[in-house]
């Protein structure tokens, strides 16, 4: 069973570094490496000693036949020995560094520089496991011994503890569900190797340094093989970790292919919109259409007018034409020159009351008749254009309320909320409407695409909220039903202002 857990860890620690390629990838896979090299060791360590339980046997080795073909591997104690104590000092430092990595206290933040000194107790404890260091300093020094394994598992358990609090304080301050439940796969994850890791880690690699003598066993009273375990307790371990493992890697994949598919999706609408010939060409079609028809309505109230009785009915029908036409081009032409000068961003310090005041001034400007719902907004500052911003917002909950008209549904409910996410600044927008299927969700921000009327829409509102989200330095979410409804989350840099301390001081004197 055991060799399916070191298989399982490596082949997807290799998939997620493969796919996802960032830092926290990287740390996840120093994390499953380091544990494999525990087990290994552990596993070779115990083939070559026996005296195992047959609940040990098969969970190590499914066989017998298996343990002897491992005990006839030549491979010294000393390397066996720092080959579990690589495995053993470094899995804490890498889950201790995942952790700081995920984590969004400001003071944790504000240390980031001072992360380093974390390698210092890896690193002594590497260097005094050494087989050449060990066997001159260490060896038959009992007293030192002792302190040693004390030591170890010490900052062992401390680091442990961090992490598990770093981890568990990050999954507790999420306040958005979509969030929530993406982070959860990584605690899943983290919990499933920690457990694996404290079944093994904590016993100390001396052991198998000094394999002759009975000191380590007096002093700590359990070694690798412990054969007082019985099988149903290392099958039901083993069931749990292997089920925790193969769960949370499967999330943490999905939860990877968000950023791919965020970054896939910025390539891929720069390409669209760049070669967008068809779609340029179709939306000056459209405005040809329109002036073509226009003329004809100018024509017919010209004719009208000529006539020695008007009728006052048909006049009024050009006119209202006439106006409707005009409107509706003075419209696409003003969405077309804000996609194309999206590109020039003034970001100052703005509060998120007032982008909320202003999207929801425009909107009662254009709905009057429509009451939206705004909860409270806490007090956060954030880094925006707030012309830009506010009209990206403003966009999301015209299609929301859009969304609530196409669904024929009574009780139209359309909902603007700010989450205060520590270092983010969340505006969420959601609706009860018709909701999306996953390939319309693929879709929606493509240039030119649009499932409305295409005489009054051409598809540039939600690239334009993706690209002006995207100039913040943000990130743009969807979660949606189908017939259910849909929830946009804008994802933007909080902004703190630096206190000037000398300023303070001298204006205290």
């Amino acid at each position: 069973m055991l060799f399916i857990i070191l298989v399982s860890i490596a082949v997807f620690s290799v998939i997620l570094l493969a796919y996802r390629r960032d830092h926290y990838a990287l740390l996840i896979f120093g994390m499953g490496a380091s544990l494999i090299l525990l087990l290994v060791g552990i596993i070779i360590y115990t083939a070559k000693t026996g005296g195992m339980s047959e609940a040990q046997k098969v969970f190590l080795y499914f066989s017998s036949g298996i343990q002897k073909r491992l005990s006839y591997l030549i491979f010294p104690l000393s390397r066996l020995g720092y080959l579990i104590a690589i495995g053993r000092y470094l899995f804490p430092l890498f889950l201790l560094l995942v952790a700081l990595n995920y984590s969004m206290i400001p003071l944790v933040r504000r240390c980031r520089k001072w992360w380093a000194l974390i390698c210092f107790f890896p690193i002594v404890s590497l260097l005094l496991y050494y087989p050449r260091v060990f066997y001159t300093i260490v060896r038959n020094r009992f007293v030192l011994q002792r302190f040693l394994m004390t030591a170890m598992v010490l900052w062992i358990v401390l680091y442990l503890l961090a992490a598990g609090v770093l981890l568990l304080h990050e999954y507790a301050s999420v306040t958005i569900a979509y969030y929530r439940r993406q982070f959860r796969t990584i605690v899943i994850l983290i919990a499933s190797m920690m457990l694996l890791y404290l079944m093994f880690g904590l016993q100390d690699p001396i052991q198998v340094y000094q394999l002759y003598t009975t000191e380590y066993m007096w002093f700590n009273g359990m070694s690798y093989a412990n054969p007082d375990i019985p099988l149903w307790m290392w099958q039901g371990m083993s069931v749990l970790i292997a089920f925790s493992l193969v769960l949370g890697f499967w999330n943490l994949r999905e939860y990877s292919q968000i950023t791919v598919r965020e970054n896939d999706r910025a390539v891929s609408l720069e390409r669209k919109f760049d070669t967008a010939s068809m779609g340029v060409s179709v939306f000056v079609h459209s405005i040809k259409n329109q002036l073509l028809a226009a003329r004809v309505a100018y024509k017919k109230l010209e004719q009208e007018l000529a006539k020695p009785e008007q009728d006052e009915k048909k006049l009024e029908e050009y006119l209202h034409l006439l106006e409707t036409m005009n409107d509706t081009m003075l419209q696409r032409m003003e969405e077309l020159y804000r996609s194309v000068k999206s590109s020039y961003i003034s970001l100052t310090p703005t509060s998120a009351e007032e982008i909320v005041r202003l999207a929801a001034q425009r909107f009662a400007q254009k709905y009057p008749e429509v009451s939206l719902e705004v909860l409270p907004v806490p007090q956060v500052l954030l880094l925006a254009d707030s012309t830009h911003l506010t009209e990206a917002l403003y966009n999301l909950l015209t299609n929301g309320y859009e969304a609530t008209v196409a669904s024929g549904r009574p009780d139209r409910k359309v909902a603007l909320a700010v989450h205060d996410e520590r270092l983010w600044v969340v505006f969420e927008v959601r609706d009860n409407g018709c909701g999306m299927t996953r390939q319309e969700q693929k879709k929606i921000y493509d240039p030119f695409y649009t499932n409305k009327n295409t005489n009054f829409n051409w598809g540039m509102g939600l690239y334009y909220v993706c690209q002006i989200v995207k100039s913040h330095l943000g990130a743009l979410r969807v979660e949606s039903v189908k017939n259910e409804g849909t929830s946009f989350f804008m994802q933007l840099p909080r902004y703190t202002p630096r206190v000037d301390t000398a300023l303070q001081r001298r204006q205290s004197k």
